[in-house]
């Protein structure tokens, strides 16, 4: 299951909510650490130390209610809370920098701007969550915990990289400095992988389209398979400002003319007298559609002329031209045999793109929700 297809998910649409209720305040578990070596032990003991010693000069208590805020249940999904701490996490570094920036009433108005923007999807991930853990039994539940502590893992060697510490310590008090800490990381992280993991599960594919569909789509989209007019060709080009005198580069071009005319390979006399892009090549140029070429008129030009035929001289933009038109390909259209495997996948990839979002949507519109935010419009100030 991709990062991409939970995205799907988190698309708000209509469903009932219950009114609002008192939410609890619960204290939170302490930071949990692994204390790894001597030195990060006494690092840590320092900066308890020194934020204890803060306290108690009462410099920032008054200020810094983030304890106490991220606590608080924001909202109930059949019963299973969701913490303000779930949806303020990601966002600790920032918030501690707006904390010194702003007054305190805006940066409560800027926490409860996050927690009612992102609502939404936390209640759809507790609500994926709870329902996976209902459908297990409890040695199922310990198997998964058991897979998911072992991914972990492997976020916690990220992290480390990420944040350019060596231990779980340090990776704990860099997380601290952010505002967050390695029990967050790891709840989110296991929200998110039990949700997918849910999602993955129920959302089942749905029959391929059928033959009839695949061919109203294409006359539905003639259009996309134009295949425009075409030409293959060779040139012979003389310009002016080469041979310094139009009346020079006039001449050039009618020696290149005269040994066409004497039967000289197209190719050869291209080597010999042309100076255009395509002459190291024999003036070949690869197939060319209605609009490739940047002299329009050249381009009009050779169009016009009929496959294997050698042009009179045309004069355009400075220089002298001689083409001769290999092969020409009409303007068609590719056939719906060629194409229908594309607009298969085309249909398919259409139909399972709002699954994720319908299977969320149901399942929301069938629990018990209770919250005092207007989690139902993110956008809404």
């Amino acid at each position: 299951m991709s990062i991409a297809l939970w995205a799907a998910c988190g698309i708000s649409v209509g469903c009932n909510s219950v009114g609002k209720h008192d939410n609890p305040v619960l204290k939170p578990p302490p930071t949990r650490i692994s204390l790894d070596d001597s030195e990060t032990e006494q690092r840590l003991a320092q900066k308890e130390a020194e934020g204890a010693s803060i306290q108690q000069a009462g410099a920032t208590t008054a200020a810094d209610d983030s304890e106490v805020f991220n606590a608080r249940v924001v909202a109930r999904v059949n019963g299973a809370p969701v913490f303000a701490a779930e949806v303020l996490d990601r966002y600790g570094e920032y918030l501690g920098k707006a904390r010194e920036k702003l007054t305190p009433d805006e940066y409560n108005q800027l926490r409860e701007a996050i927690i009612r923007r992102d609502l939404r999807s936390h209640i759809e991930r507790r609500l994926l969550v709870e329902r996976m853990k209902s459908t297990l039994k409890p040695d199922q539940v310990k198997l998964l915990e058991g897979h998911i502590d072992r991914a972990f893992e492997s976020r916690v060697n990220e992290l480390k990289k990420q944040l350019n510490v060596t231990t779980r310590t340090e990776l704990e008090l860099a997380l601290n400095e952010r505002g967050s800490s390695l029990a967050n990381v790891k709840d989110a992280f296991a929200t998110e992988r039990i949700a997918m993991e849910f999602l993955f599960s129920n959302v089942e594919r749905p029959d391929p389209p059928t033959r009839q569909q695949m061919v109203d789509y294409y006359q539905q989209h003639l259009d996309d398979y134009k295949i425009p007019a075409r030409v293959k060709w060779q040139e012979v080009q003389v310009s002016v400002s080469r041979m310094k005198t139009k009346s020079r580069a006039e001449e050039k071009i009618r020696e290149a003319q005269q040994a066409l005319a004497a039967g000289t390979p197209f190719g050869d006399v291209a080597r010999q007298f042309s100076d255009g892009p395509t002459a190291s090549s024999g003036g070949d140029w690869d197939w060319t559609r209605i609009g490739s070429l940047a002299d329009q008129e050249l381009e009009k030009f050779v169009f016009q002329q009929a496959p294997g035929r050698i042009s009179e001289i045309y004069f355009g933009r400075g220089a002298f031209h001689i083409v001769r038109v290999i092969e020409r390909q009409q303007e068609g259209r590719t056939e719906f045999a060629e194409v229908q495997a594309e607009i298969e996948k085309k249909l398919q990839e259409s139909q399972e793109k709002d699954l994720p979002k319908q299977f969320v949507d149901k399942l929301v519109r069938e629990a018990v929700i209770e919250t005092e935010y207007d989690y139902l419009d993110p956008s809404a100030p």
